[in-house]
């Protein structure tokens, strides 16, 4: 029923037909509504989720009880494979915050055994989850060491069109920040010329405020 959805994740790419009609066949799909929680922080990881429809977040609790949000997904993609390669619990919590999200959740003893059998997809994952600890870095790094503006900086480094692309809300959301915090980190950079009016980068050497 999702074969055509799977094709188009990375992750399975480099599968043949047989092998993405055997994941196909093996899900359990579930259908999530807005705040509905898909795991928690610190449960066992032991299956694998592929998200299909909708669109998830996943945050830690912080010491002083403020949701952290580590990622943010709205389109097909496998996530949280980290931990159940490695048999351990979730470093984050997941919940649905669109209407309806649709997730596969796949036994870890048929994606494993696809691996055993398929050494190119088994590189084609080694560069995925580097490139996902990557990312998951930057994000700690942002929300431990910069201040407001450089997280604006930050972001707006990775994705220079998301002031366009997004509604200021999602954006703080997505730097846990108040969207008053970021109104005011964003006159600063207007103010010094680096985005106009519009909210377009005109000059890149805005940069120089993360060193």
């Amino acid at each position: 029923m999702y074969k055509d959805i799977l094709k188009k994740i990375d992750f399975f790419k480099l599968l043949n037909e047989e092998e993405i009609e055997l994941i196909n066949n093996s899900c359990k799909i579930i259908t999530l509504n807005k705040n509905n929680i898909l795991f928690y922080e610190g449960d066992f990881a032991k299956s694998f989720y592929i998200m299909l429809q909708g669109r998830l977040k996943l945050y830690k609790t912080g010491t002083m009880g403020n949701e952290i949000i580590i990622h943010s997904f709205n389109k097909p993609t496998i996530f949280a494979e980290m931990a159940t390669f490695q048999e351990s619990t979730f470093p984050a919590t997941a919940i649905s915050t669109s209407n309806l999200t649709k997730v596969a959740i796949l036994e870890k003893k048929i994606f494993i055994s696809l691996l055993q059998n398929n050494a190119n997809l088994s590189f084609h994952i080694i560069g995925s989850l580097i490139k996902k600890m990557k990312t998951l870095e930057q994000t700690i790094h942002r929300n431990l060491v910069y201040d407001a503006t450089q997280k604006v900086c930050s972001l707006l480094k990775e994705k220079p069109n998301i002031l366009i692309e997004k509604k200021h809300s999602e954006i703080a959301n997505k730097l846990n920040m108040a969207p008053e915090t970021l109104s005011r980190s964003l006159k600063k950079i207007k103010e010094k010329g680096y985005i106009n009016q519009n909210n377009i980068v005109i000059d890149s050497s805005f940069y120089e405020i993360l060193h």
